[in-house]
């Protein structure tokens, strides 16, 4: 607390005159006693004057110590975050320092920044009496730390400098040597090392390259199997050419180079010794590829030249390479050619001498083995053939079959026209590959009657104008419904435009009622009962596999015609119905007619019931009439009578005019068609295609 001054008012006393008091002792008691009271008044108040300066010392030494423990208080608080931020701080930034990433500059700028802003947030929490002091206590602590940067620089950059010397170490190896030494050289200048480790790196690297030159000899020679060039190594490591390698190195190389060497020859003798044993076995092997009668690789060649060399094989394989060619000539003529050419070889061997009738014999066999695989293959994989031979074969799977018929019906016909372009009598057409087959029948099954009826007429409309093109539809159809002649006999139905009076188109019938069959969706009559009635009906028109052929038309006509009419058989054993029957024998063979007369067979037998296939949908009536019309021309021309001519069998010609009409041979009774001076004579059909 301030204290107010108080001069010598603080002693002030009051001034009395002096009054002489008689010299008696009341008057020396009077003056005794006044002293007094004026000795205690002065006492009084120096008291007073020492508790108020006493009060004031307290009351300052309070303000001070309040002072100090503020101090104190803010102090602590520095130490505080001196300790936690600042040492993180101080921690990462040596970290950087140390990995590289921050040099000491940048860190002592980064560590000035952090502090500068730290500290103004805290200044405003320090007490204002030791603001000085506590700046003060703040930056001494922060120098002492921004004198460590420098020292983890400059080991970081020794550490950088070495691993970067490293780096270059290896790269250097990837240059030719001299190059990688040069390399090495300029960029060890440029980095913080002493002049001895710089040299002791680049000892190193000589060193490296003399053994990568040793393993690079090592390698090539044993890729090579070349036993020379290691003897030639060995000289080397024995004669100081790497130079850079210790005593010990060297010895341990010509111990390897030695293990290699031993190695290799008895590898070498090994196989060797494998070459001679299976010589025959490459000679077996040469000798399946030239009978495939296709060119061989010239490496491949040369080197089972290399394996049988020496051998008992030897004389073999050059036979078979001397013939080569001429197989390879042989393999590309079709199979007709092929057997004509074989014939001839085997003629010329039994009726000529010959020198090497052994080597004969060898080339008559090859030619045989080469004629027998072409020929299996021209039958049972004709697409195979048409590889062979350079052109594309489609594929045919059964997901196209689904999804574009028409580009699936292109590639059949395709493929098919490619086999007949081979010209081989023997090919059979198979337009759809074995490995397609499967899925293309599966996808042709899954087809509904409408379904199937489009593929065969798009089929048909597309092979317009390709010669055989019917048969290239036929082999399909023929495929895809696995062997069922049904399919083909609804495609001739469907070109020639066959029906009924009824106006139901014959192919519709047919592919429906065997779809009706296949499911087992009618009962049918007893087989050997429609098979009597079909034989009673055709008669001598059809026999073997086109009486089989007809009559399952017949039946899934039969089936078809049974649906259409809504009619049903109540059990198996009941007796064909006798419209439906009829209608079915005249739609599955276009009518048959009963010729009139008596005839007669090569041993003077009688003849009943000779029958004679119509044109398709051609009355009875319609049809005499042609025959007598043709009886009458073929008379006029040849002067045999009407009544002669009629005592001849007639049968249904597979020659045609040049117009495709049908014709009727006349047979005798030994069969055999009339021909008069050199001219064979039938009854034309004038008009009439099918």
């Amino acid at each position: 607390m301030p204290r107010i001054p108080m001069g010598n008012l603080g002693n002030a006393m009051p001034q009395v005159e002096r009054i002489r008091m008689p010299e008696n002792q009341s008057g020396q008691m009077i003056a005794s006693a006044l002293q007094n009271v004026s000795q205690v008044a002065g006492q009084r108040a120096q008291e007073k004057d020492r508790q108020q300066q006493q009060a004031e010392i307290t009351a300052k030494n309070i303000e001070l110590y309040n002072n100090d423990l503020a101090e104190k208080e803010a102090k602590v608080k520095l130490d505080d975050v001196l300790t936690t931020e600042m040492s993180e701080q101080v921690t990462r930034l040596k970290n950087d320092v140390s990995n590289g990433s921050m040099t000491a500059d940048a860190a002592n700028q980064d560590f000035k920044t952090w502090s500068d802003q730290r500290y103004k947030e805290l200044e405003t929490e320090m007490p204002g009496h030791a603001q000085q002091n506590l700046k003060n206590y703040w930056s001494s602590n922060i120098n002492q730390q921004t004198a460590s940067f420098l020292p983890l620089q400059l080991r970081a950059d020794v550490q950088k400098g070495t691993v970067l010397a490293d780096r270059m170490s290896e790269i250097a190896t990837r240059y030719d040597r001299a190059k990688g030494r040069e390399y090495l050289e300029s960029n060890f200048a440029t980095l913080n090392l002493s002049e001895a480790d710089k040299q002791s790196r680049l000892y190193t690297y000589e060193s490296v390259r003399d053994q990568l030159s040793i393993d690079d000899r090592i390698t090539v020679a044993l890729q090579g199997k070349d036993v020379a060039s290691l003897h030639g190594l060995l000289t080397d490591l024995g004669s100081n050419k790497f130079g850079y390698l210790d005593g010990k190195q060297i010895q341990q190389n010509k111990d390897r180079v030695l293990s290699r060497i031993d190695a290799l020859d008895t590898q070498l003798k090994a196989e060797e010794n494998k070459r001679v044993s299976e010589a025959g076995k490459y000679l077996n092997e040469y000798k399946s590829n030239v009978l495939t009668g296709r060119a061989q690789d010239k490496d491949y060649e040369a080197n089972v030249a290399q394996l049988v060399a020496g051998t008992e094989h030897e004389s073999e394989f050059k036979f078979l390479q001397q013939q080569s060619v001429n197989f390879q000539k042989f393999a590309n003529k079709s199979t007709p050619e092929q057997q004509a050419l074989i014939n001839a070889q085997k003629a010329k061997m039994k009726n000529s001498s010959s020198a090497s009738a052994a080597d004969d014999e060898k080339v008559l066999n090859a030619y045989e083995s080469i004629y027998r695989d072409k020929l299996q293959t021209v039958k049972d994989n004709p697409n195979q053939a048409v590889r062979e031979a350079g052109l594309k074969v489609n594929e045919l799977g059964g997901m196209l079959l689904k999804t574009d018929a028409a580009g699936w019906i292109d590639g059949a016909i395709d493929n098919g026209t490619s086999q007949l372009a081979l010209k081989d009598a023997n090919i059979k057409l198979k337009p759809i590959s074995a490995e397609d087959l499967p899925e293309a029948k599966k996808a042709f099954d899954d087809m509904s009657v409408d379904q199937k009826l489009n593929l065969i007429g798009g089929m048909i409309n597309k092979t317009k104008g390709i010669k055989n093109g019917a048969s290239i539809w036929g082999a399909t159809l023929g495929q895809l419904g696995a062997g069922d002649q049904n399919y083909i006999a609804a495609g001739l139905a469907k070109m020639n435009g066959y029906g009924s009076t009824a106006g139901r188109p014959l192919a519709t019938s047919i592919i429906n009622g065997t779809q009706i069959l296949k499911n087992k969706q009618l009962v049918m009559p007893k087989d050997a009962e429609l098979k009597a009635a079909f034989n009673a009906y055709a008669g001598n028109t059809v026999t073997g596999t086109t009486s089989n052929n007809m009559y399952n038309v017949f039946r899934a006509v039969y089936a078809d015609t049974m649906e259409a009419r809504n009619l049903q058989h109540s059990k198996a054993d009941e007796p064909p119905n006798p419209e439906v029957l009829k209608f079915a024998l005249a739609s599955a063979t276009g009518g048959v007619h009963q010729q009139k007369g008596a005839f007669t067979n090569y041993a003077g037998g009688k003849l009943k019931d000779w029958k004679v296939s119509m044109p398709y949908g051609m009355t009875d009536d319609a049809f005499e009439n042609r025959l007598d019309a043709g009886y009458s021309a073929i008379s006029s021309s040849t002067g045999i009578s009407e009544a002669e001519l009629k005592t001849l069998r007639l049968r249904q010609s597979s020659s045609r005019t040049k117009s495709g009409e049908l014709q009727y041979d006349l047979l005798d009774e030994r069969g055999k068609p009339l021909v008069v001076k050199g001219v064979a004579w039938r009854i034309k059909m004038n008009g009439v295609t099918r």
